[in-house]
């Protein structure tokens, strides 16, 4: 059976990419189609699969990685003309490029696994805010306009659609009128655990509106707490001018350096804005790590109250402070959390995956 991988883009190392890295286990010889890539991240694939790696005239376009919002409009364009008339099975890895618009033939099976519909074109909180400001707006709203007719064609074509979550699935149905199957994304279970030493709250996450990292440091500050920050992103610059001396940036760390921090945290401190599914809370728990998560999006999907986590209901400073204090009450179990973390292994997602697979193929 010939089997091609599509992707959106291939930036960093996050939930999406280690999905791809997942179905290649799954299926070693696929081809990889993936428009832009980084050369680091190609020698990473070329160590996983057997197949071919094909990339595009995309990844050489200036600043396609740091202004790639504006370049969206040309992915709809190179979706449609992809050639996979040759493969038995294609997977489309879909989240704001929209790979799930891709053209398949009438005898192959098209799976797409859909992360969200793109924020930017719909109602969930997104970087792109500026577009949904009344004079922005007006100017953007023919291409918007387009382009979301074009997310709704390009959602039609595949014969599966898998949602990341039941949040997802809801907004799959509301925006591209069509049922899909939840299959939680893989997450990384270690066998065993470092011994632990809390010092110290986490946040681990891209450095982005959207992660709310802002009111994390905002109310460590109030508290006094340390807080280490683990991730990069556009916001970087914006929180360590906010940042008070208790609070630490590691930026990108290795697998085994994030170890060694899970080691020493007290919680993770998760203020995500809408979450589609949200890995790294569920990382957490893999290392006997409770969360404080904002209540929004999937993440009541993921996490047992009580046992695992403790959730606040309003985007403020003050209901974060207050739910970090119910925190400091609460008992957590390492076995609830190490358990309810086992349900999102890699093993679960390849046998979800393969068995829809397998019944159409």
């Amino acid at each position: 059976m010939k089997v091609a991988i599509v992707h959106d883009i291939f930036i960093d190392f996050g939930g999406a990419e280690r999905l791809v890295f997942a179905l290649l286990n799954l299926y070693p010889t696929a081809d990889v189609y993936i428009p832009v890539l980084l050369d680091n991240h190609r020698n990473e694939l070329l160590e996983r699969t057997k197949g071919k790696i094909i990339s595009s005239w995309l990844n050489y376009v200036p600043f396609v990685r740091s202004a790639s919002i504006l370049l969206k409009p040309l992915f709809y364009l190179y979706w449609e003309r992809l050639d996979l008339k040759k493969y038995d099975l294609v997977i489309s890895s879909s989240h704001s490029f929209s790979s799930k618009s891709v053209i398949t033939s009438p005898h192959t099976l098209h799976v797409s696994y859909i992360y969200t519909p793109p924020r930017y074109l719909y109602a969930e909180f997104n970087e792109s805010q500026i577009l949904r400001q009344p004079f922005t707006g007006a100017i953007f709203s023919p291409l918007l306009s387009w382009l979301r007719v074009q997310d709704f064609i390009g959602a039609q074509r595949p014969d599966i659609l898998i949602a990341t979550s039941k949040e997802v699935q809801s907004r799959i149905n509301k925006y591209y009128r069509r049922d899909s199957v939840v299959i939680y994304p893989p997450v990384r279970i270690p066998t065993k655990l470092p011994k632990r030493n809390p010092q110290y709250f986490v946040c681990l996450s891209r450095l982005v509106r959207q992660k709310g990292v802002d009111l994390a440091i905002r109310a460590c500050n109030q508290l006094e707490e340390r807080l280490v920050i683990v991730g990069d992103g556009a916001q970087k610059r914006y929180l360590q001018s906010i940042a008070g001396p208790t609070i630490e940036f590691l930026g990108n760390v290795s697998d085994k350096k994030i170890e060694h921090v899970w080691a020493s945290a007290k919680a993770l401190i998760y203020p995500s804005i809408e979450e589609d599914f949200g890995i790294v809370p569920v990382e957490a728990m893999a290392h006997g790590v409770p969360v404080i998560a904002y209540d929004s999006g999937a993440l009541r999907e993921s996490i047992p109250h009580p046992g695992g986590g403790v959730f606040f209901h309003e985007f403020t400073v003050e209901s974060l402070i207050n739910a970090m204090r119910v925190w400091k009450k609460g008992l957590f179990d390492c076995l609830v959390m190490r358990t309810q973390a086992a349900k999102f292994s890699e093993r679960m997602f390849l046998k979800s995956v393969r068995a829809i697979v397998d019944e159409r193929i």
